[in-house]
């Protein structure tokens, strides 16, 4: 079982690096830049669900801080009311990278086709981790650049259903201080 100061320190690793994926459908390609931030961690991990935790009601990008200087107590977090209600999300966090790393199933996200759910995205990644299927949520921030908006393993709804699937065209990961690429996967090479 993981715990907050696994999924800030797994998190940080990203900070540093975008992922370049290019889809298509239908003779249409688009280009995703995805980026990580401080603050969008509090959201994939769950911690707005745990409302009787006083010390996560500030700044996002300061409670990821505090985490990471292990001035937030896990095990106080780990009490609260609320904490089953993220507990997969906290377990399977630290693998978001080896979910990008891996993951070639995008679908363009459609809200209207989950009209129960409330999460406003663009597209939406889907893979199996565990056994389990895993969503991630990306929105758009400007022009082609996204982040994560969300983030949970499927308990009985399948996010996907009813979306259109992209095909996944190429993907490579950068890393933003030295400007290394590493490609991950790349169908448009001619052979």
């Amino acid at each position: 079982m993981h715990n907050i100061y696994d999924c800030v320190d797994a998190f940080s690793r990203l900070l540093d690096k975008q992922y370049k994926i290019v889809v298509g459908r239908k003779g249409v390609a688009r280009t995703l830049y995805i980026n990580f931030a401080k603050s969008d961690c509090f959201h994939l991990m769950g911690l707005q669900y745990l409302k009787d935790r006083e010390e996560l009601n500030k700044d996002r990008a300061k409670i990821f801080d505090e985490i990471k200087d292990r001035k937030i107590d896990a095990g106080h977090i780990e009490k609260s009311s609320f904490y089953g209600k993220i507990q997969d999300r906290i377990d399977m966090l630290p693998m978001l990278e080896m979910l990008f790393d891996s993951n070639d199933t995008i679908f363009k996200y459609n809200s209207h086709q989950n009209s129960f759910s409330m999460i406003q995205a663009d597209y939406l990644m889907k893979n199996t981790i565990e056994m389990k299927n895993i969503f991630v949520f990306l929105s758009q921030e400007s022009d082609n650049e996204y982040f994560c908006r969300s983030f949970f393993a499927q308990d009985k709804v399948d996010y996907s259903a009813n979306q259109s699937k992209w095909t996944l065209l190429y993907k490579e990961k950068i890393d933003k201080s030295s400007g290394e690429k590493e490609i991950l996967y790349d169908r448009l090479k001619k052979s």
